[in-house]
């Protein structure tokens, strides 16, 4: 295997939202900077395939990541340029004031109050093209909607980076319209047109330290033919926004390990398939696009993704039982709700190979609060008409009557039945002043080098008890401000 070098100011490792925004920021101020990204480039026409082939192209171990502990978890993240943007569903929220209240008692985060962090917000909605749908809800929607007033809760219309959205529910697999604003269509194409250059199919293996530096990084980088070639890209600075999982993994494969690691934190999900009399065409239209927030920030309700295979996933817990509803697809959809998450995850790098270990292990409270989750949208599924309700747990049955769902508001799932999922991981290396639990401080610089920063999701401080974007590229763009303006 060969090996080349590279020289750059600022290496960016990761072009997602953080690695995306760290890099227009710096390179519209001069800065001479550098992403690397382990996975592919591409571009709207290879968006849009199927399932199979979107999750083999664009997602981290073909989207089967799992979150070991005594209850395994699903977890999914991109890999490709523009990182978990490309196939999230685009949800928009501003970190609450409790959440940043929060973070500033009890980790000290300095500078982030929402005041403070207006002006980030404003900027990346208005780089995202955020607004609400432009087009008539779908009838997934309108049914929760239905729920909703029934039950007389607060719910909200969330916004989404899917300006002009065209409600093709293809969001899981790359947008094929463009019409959702990820960073390889919003904010990358600026960043090169400043000055930023980017280097994919390129996996940052190892960062190389002399005297409290970090020198530069060694890579591996796959060439068009599939050969590989080793790079050393020597920098003065380094920016790790390689996602909640592999920022951590790649800091401690290092040898760097000052509460790294040790936090990880998700927005763990149960999904629970619900049969209509009527159709609800979900696979052909946008997921439902309302946000129960009555009981926010422990628990929230909303409308996942779906497609047959989805629903076949939902179901198979008790496959037996539930198999021939697979020919009612057209009058299902499928909702989730999830909670906040108070339990403890880790991070760790695998002693062999480049593949990362993930631990989450599920609070108390987190199960209580699934429970109860699981009772209160099921109770509003019913008042929206809803005929059945299958929870993705094993062995729980059928929900047809209000009395089987408010069961579970005082009873607790079985623990060895649940079937969770997440798509929000995040806190793995947390900013904040106190050195007693962050990794870096509030700005991101690691804490005990000197130029080594964290601007991902692994930098929140905790669990935000929302879709985390806006917070990361809020966050991420007040501290590159900040960067470029030490740097000048």
């Amino acid at each position: 295997m060969s090996e080349v070098a590279q020289k750059t100011q600022v290496l960016i490792v990761g072009t997602g939202a953080g690695g995306a925004v760290t890099a227009i920021e710096l390179a519209s101020r001069g800065v001479d900077v550098l992403l690397v990204e382990e996975g592919k480039r591409h571009t709207v026409d290879d968006y849009g395939d199927s399932a199979t082939a979107a999750m083999a192209r664009l997602y981290r171990g073909r989207g089967m990541t799992p979150i070991m502990g005594s209850v395994p978890i699903g977890y999914v993240e991109g890999r490709c340029l523009g990182g978990s943007t490309e196939i999230n569903s685009g949800f928009w929220h501003r970190t609450p004031p409790e959440i940043l209240l929060r973070w500033k008692a009890q980790y000290g985060l300095a500078d982030s109050s929402p005041e403070e962090l207006a002006p980030h917000f404003e900027w990346a909605e208005e780089m995202t093209k955020v607004s609400l749908s432009e087009k008539g809800w779908p009838p997934s929607t309108e049914v929760f909607a239905k729920g909703i007033d029934a039950m007389g809760w607060s719910a909200q219309e969330v916004p989404r980076t899917a300006h002009h959205c065209e409600h093709k529910n293809e969001c899981a697999h790359g947008c094929p319209t463009g019409a959702k604003q990820g960073m390889s269509r919003s904010l990358i194409p600026l960043a090169e047109e400043a000055g930023a250059k980017v280097l994919t199919r390129c996996r940052v293996k190892l960062l190389l330290k002399r005297r409290g530096r970090i020198a530069g990084v060694l890579a591996a980088r796959v060439r068009d033919g599939g050969t590989q070639e080793l790079i050393r890209i020597y920098a003065e600075h380094v920016f790790l926004c390689a996602g909640p999982t592999e920022t951590p993994a790649l800091l401690r494969r290092s040898g760097m390990k000052f509460h790294v690691g040790d936090s990880l934190r998700i927005h763990p999900m149960l999904k629970i398939a619900t049969l209509f009399p009527e159709e609800m065409n979900s696979q052909g239209s946008v997921l439902p696009l309302l946000q129960v927030k009555e009981f926010w920030p422990e628990v929230s309700m909303g409308g996942a993704f779906f497609s047959a295979g989805h629903l076949a996933m939902g179901l198979s817990e008790n496959w037996p039982d539930t198999r021939n509803r697979m020919a009612d697809h057209r009058r299902m959809a499928i909702y989730y709700t999830a909670v906040r998450g108070t339990g403890k995850g880790s991070v760790r790098p695998s002693m062999f190979g480049d593949s990362t270990h993930i631990r989450y292990e599920l609070s108390s409270d987190d199960l209580k609060h699934l429970s109860q989750g699981l009772g209160r949208l099921s109770t509003l599924l019913l008042a929206a008409g809803a005929e059945e309700i299958y929870p993705s747990v094993f062995g729980v049955p059928v929900i047809r009557r209000e009395i089987e769902a408010v069961h579970w508001l005082d009873e607790m799932l079985p623990r060895s039945g649940l079937s969770l999922t997440t798509v929000h991981a995040f806190s793995a290396c947390p900013i904040g002043e106190r050195m007693d639990r962050c990794a870096a401080d509030s700005f991101g610089k690691l804490h005990h080098f000197d130029n080594v920063y964290v601007n991902d999701a692994s930098m929140l401080p905790d669990s935000p008890g929302v879709n985390p974007q806006g917070s990361i590229m809020a966050l991420a763009r007040r501290n590159a401000i900040r960067f470029a303006d030490g740097v000048r």
